[in-house]
């Protein structure tokens, strides 16, 4: 059974975090102004960065679902 993991970003639309190998965090500089990006490498190894808001929705997204598998296996 494939795992679906939605993420809706405000620029570059859905993604599914299922396909994702790597996820990494990080505040970049860009246009001249430190930003909050994301750093994604997908199954298939292509990576992708995502900035500011977009990165903010992935990081909201993946705490969403660690909180729901942790709360299904504590019970």
């Amino acid at each position: 059974m494939t795992q679906v993991i939605p993420c809706q970003t405000l620029t570059k639309g859905w993604l599914n975090l299922a396909f994702a190998r790597q996820i990494q965090f990080r505040k970049a500089h860009f246009n001249m102004s430190l930003q909050f990006s994301c750093l994604i490498i997908w199954n298939n190894g292509e990576r992708e960065t995502y900035f500011d808001k977009d990165a903010h929705a992935i990081a909201r997204t993946i705490e969403k679902f660690n909180e729901q598998t942790n709360s299904s296996k504590s019970k």
